[in-house]
């Protein structure tokens, strides 16, 4: 099989080739149009970030699939999905040549490579291995070891109160719960922003409230960097007039009691970032109770999977989601990348073996 790899550096230059693999099934929203076009235009000029956007077609001209990528220089030369640490599931927008076999798989992953820029490391993470039905050809070709991280959703075909009732009693009755209590304020009310003005306010609140909720933790927290603030705001805004990303919100009057950001594509909703109040507003679980009133207002709006994205937490736990397997891939392309390669193969071994990660972790504990 003969394959034509065309590599863009912009997203304007790739969109004419990428059209028909957008307008086709896409595993999430984060290989939809609005995130990968606000993504490029956002990060690409950061120092240190080159965009790949490649597209593959077969012989005939049939599309093959298309790869977000970026060439990220530091330390080493790596060649990595467009991420940057906010894009929860990373996947290739398959065509309809796209292999689904693996010696098919290893042709096309060799054309790929040979027509990529030279570098010292393939890290791909977070990567799906299946979009719909279909296998996801890098991994038939690379294999991978299994994340740590992996992806959480509720899928709802039948009616939304039939998923209601399929929930444990407990849950379903706190669920209630939570909304009879919030509901004792009589300014309380659920808003789904459709205006600029109530999509900045709310987004206001939350950035505040998430950045002060990061700081008390003592954890890194990079959303508040210029870059990436534009990036969600603009994103956000945009998707005000498409639809492409929806901000929800419990309001007590003027006051935020918890907010919720999510992007969108079809019927699949996935949310991305979540803030609460604290105080008087926890007894009500601001942040369970936010995302069910925002599940059943999308599901009247026509959605059907209700995506909680990656992280094991104990709210999205309560919703009784089904997991979606991630794996990472790390590739050396030349001696510099060893000392990664080998760390993360370690890791991966460790990872395979609980005996051993047990008494790595303990170790480590006494080390501190």
């Amino acid at each position: 099989m003969r394959y034509r790899v065309t590599i863009d550096r912009s997203w304007d230059a790739a969109l004419p080739r990428w059209q028909a693999l957008l307008d086709g099934a896409l595993f999430s929203p984060f290989q939809a149009g609005p995130w990968l076009s606000h993504w490029y235009q956002r990060f690409a000029g950061n120092p240190g970030v080159e965009p790949l956007l490649v597209h593959v077609a077969d012989a005939s001209g049939a599309d093959v699939l298309a790869l977000p990528l970026i060439l990220r220089r530091g330390r080493l030369r790596s060649i990595e999905f467009a991420d940057l640490g906010i894009t929860d599931y990373n996947a290739p927008l398959l065509g309809p040549a796209a292999p689904s076999d693996e010696a098919g798989a290893r042709v096309l992953w060799r054309a790929i490579r040979a027509a990529l820029p030279a570098a010292d490391l393939f890290e791909f993470t977070k990567v799906v291995t299946a979009i719909g039905e279909r296998p996801n050809p890098l991994t038939l070709a690379l294999g991978g070891e299994v994340s740590n991280l992996f992806g959480n959703y509720v899928r709802i075909d039948g009616d939304y109160e039939g998923w209601l009732r399929s929930l444990s009693k407990d849950n379903r009755k706190e669920l209630g719960r939570f909304w009879r209590v919030f509901t004792r304020d009589e300014r309380a009310r659920f808003v789904l922003a459709e205006t600029r003005a109530e999509v900045e306010a709310i987004y206001a609140g939350l950035i505040v409230q998430q950045s002060e909720r990061i700081a008390s933790l003592g954890l890194p927290y990079l959303l508040d960097e210029p870059d990436y603030d534009a990036f969600y705001r603009e994103l956000i805004l945009d998707g005000l007039k498409d639809g492409s990303a929806r901000l929800t919100a419990l309001m007590a009057g003027d006051e935020l009691v918890a907010g919720l950001y999510g992007v969108a594509h079809g019927d699949h909703y996935s949310m991305v970032r979540i803030s609460t109040a604290g105080g008087q507003w926890a007894n009500c679980s601001p942040g369970r109770l936010v995302i069910e009133r925002t599940m059943e207002a999308l599901y009247r709006q026509g959605f059907r999977t209700f995506d909680f994205t990656i992280g094991d937490y104990g709210h999205k736990r309560s919703f009784e989601v089904a997991n979606i397997p991630l794996v990472n891939i790390h590739q050396g392309a030349s001696w510099r990348a060893w000392p990664t390669i080998g760390y993360e193969g370690a890791k991966a071994f460790v990872k395979r073996h609980p005996a051993l990660e047990r008494f790595a972790r303990k170790v480590l504990r006494r080390a501190a």
